[in-house]
């Protein structure tokens, strides 16, 4: 179970969760299990059952992920203390802080850290691994995206109001630390996150863990404000063809990577969970950038067009990148387009939505069945449904 996948998986049925009180049971479930998880190794991206750390790449976009499902079920269905009084959900809280506050520090000078191991939670009280050696990650591996470098280390950043993250949610390590839209992800729902703490506080104001909540409020508030700073400070470039664009990772050292990856968060999606405006101005110039030949992971042909990932390399593009377009353009023709070409695809994969095609070769594609992808088309339909019925 990926946290990140799990959240995009379950989210889209959230505007059903009001009609079904088992939807609703099983989607304060995931929560659940997310929270259980990231207590025991806020650093880890991925378990397996009965509580096994499958892979402990860290990916700041899983505890996005994981504010993100939070804060969403809260907006569809009120339920505040079923959220705000879970022991799971409070106790995950400060060690997942804990991370983000160690991952805004300068990588120099950097302490001995230990490697993590993989842990298996098979007692009844499974202790949470130590965070207090940081991070690193080492394997074996002939993909250089599989491991990180400087001994395990990754790419050295200076504090500059960002937060590290060790690998994309593509699962693949990052050419600079401070991923932009992970950032931009965690500002945006750590706001979201204040303001219903704030709303609760308000209609509770005696509740029993009134200090936590209030502490809560504070940080989740103020980081969101640092990051989003940060981002306009550090992350936005003058583009020679664009202009003022979004950088996708950058280090505070004055480098900048400039690409964008189908997998979310990513820069063309940064407008759904609420970070800027689709009509921003900078976030526009981006747009044209990563859905141009200016982004080296963006490919076309007759079959059609949009942006792949290193994940999957050359000529690959990503239905889910297709999706994140038409949930994001102003444009109708684009939503022609765009719909075309996932018509094209699920005519190859058998009607589903699969990972990664081959724009010059449909027959070749990777994951046939893809479920993050595949929620997502189902809620990309109705959302094109609603605005542009005539479609």
């Amino acid at each position: 179970m990926w946290i990140r996948d799990s959240t995009n998986q379950i989210k889209p049925y959230l505007r059903f969760v009001n009609d079904d009180i088992e939807l609703k049971d099983l989607i304060f479930g995931v929560i659940q299990v997310q929270a259980t998880y990231l207590n025991y190794d806020p650093y880890a991206n991925a378990f397996l059952k009965p509580c096994v750390v499958w892979e402990s790449k860290y990916e700041l976009d899983s505890i996005g992920h994981f504010f993100q499902l939070t804060n969403e079920y809260l907006k569809a269905t009120g339920e505040y203390d079923r959220v705000f009084k879970s022991k799971v959900w409070t106790t995950a809280i400060p060690r997942i802080f804990k991370v983000l506050q160690t991952q805004m520090q300068d990588t120099w000078p950097s302490k001995q850290l230990k490697l993590p191991n993989i842990k298996v939670m098979n007692s009844k009280d499974p202790q949470p691994v130590l965070l207090e050696d940081g991070y690193r990650f080492r394997r074996q591996t002939d993909r250089p995206t599989e491991t990180l470098g400087e001994y395990g280390i990754g790419g050295i950043t200076k504090r500059c109001g960002l937060i590290r993250s060790a690998f994309r949610p593509s699962d693949d390590a990052t050419t600079l630390p401070y991923l932009i839209p992970a950032n931009a992800l965690v500002s945006s729902q750590l706001k979201q996150l204040s303001e219903y703490v704030n709303l609760y506080l308000s209609k509770h104001p005696e509740n029993d863990n009134t200090e936590f909540f209030d502490d809560l409020k504070n940080k989740a508030g103020k980081l969101s404000k640092t990051i989003k700073r940060a981002i306009f400070k550090h992350a936005v470039i003058d583009h020679p063809e664009f202009g003022r664009v979004f950088a996708y990772e950058v280090d505070c050292y004055g480098s900048h990577l400039i690409m964008d990856d189908a997998n979310t968060p990513s820069l063309l999606s940064m407008p759904l969970f609420g970070f800027v405006a689709t009509t921003d101005k900078i976030y526009q110039n981006t747009r044209k950038m990563i859905l141009s030949e200016w982004n080296p992971w963006f490919f076309q042909s007759e079959f059609g067009k949009g942006i792949g990932s290193p994940h999957t390399g050359q000529n690959m593009i990503w239905p889910l990148s297709l999706l994140m377009q038409l949930q994001t353009t102003t444009s109708e023709a684009e939503v022609k387009e765009a719909l075309l070409t996932v018509k094209k695809i699920a005519n190859v994969t058998g009607g589903l939505m699969c990972e990664s095609i081959d724009v010059n070769k449909p027959d070749k594609y990777t994951r046939p069945w893809f479920s993050w992808a595949n929620s997502v088309a189902g809620e990309t339909i109705l959302q094109l449904k609603e605005k542009y019925s005539d479609l």
